[in-house]
């Protein structure tokens, strides 16, 4: 079952950690959760997978944190949570609006968002990069 904003910080935390990504801090990841769209997925009570869509509030946002527990994947979860996302956004659109959405796709799964009809389109742009910012 497919929950919306419901996502706790604790449930977050056990997902990084099973794919040992970094944890930002407790204070931000509460921050991110009030202010974005979360999604998780619920199986026997328990939570495998989740996905986040961060946005300015208008025409563009962000896919991130497409997480599924390597125990459940390629069951079809990670599908679920993409298309249960795109819907819920598409279904906030007016007529004739259209929303642009970006992603960072982990190294190998292009394919996995091509299916949805992502793009991967040098000429808009190039590959994806991040940086992790501290206060020293």
């Amino acid at each position: 079952m497919i929950e919306l904003n419901k996502l706790t910080v604790e449930e977050y935390y056990y997902l990084l950690n099973v794919l040992g990504w970094k944890q930002p801090s407790e204070r931000l990841l509460r921050i991110s959760l009030e202010n974005g769209i979360n999604v998780k997925y619920v199986l026997d009570g328990k939570t495998i997978g989740m996905a986040r869509y961060v946005s300015d509030g208008g025409y563009a946002g962000l896919i991130m944190d497409v997480i599924v527990h390597p125990d459940y994947q390629g069951k079809g979860y990670g599908k679920k949570l993409i298309r249960y996302l795109i819907r819920y956004l598409k279904k906030n659109l007016e007529d004739d609006e259209q929303l642009m959405i970006q992603l960072l796709s982990a190294p190998g799964k292009q394919g996995f968002y091509k299916k949805f009809g992502f793009k991967a389109n040098k000429k808009v742009a190039e590959d994806g990069m991040y940086m992790w910012l501290k206060k020293h």
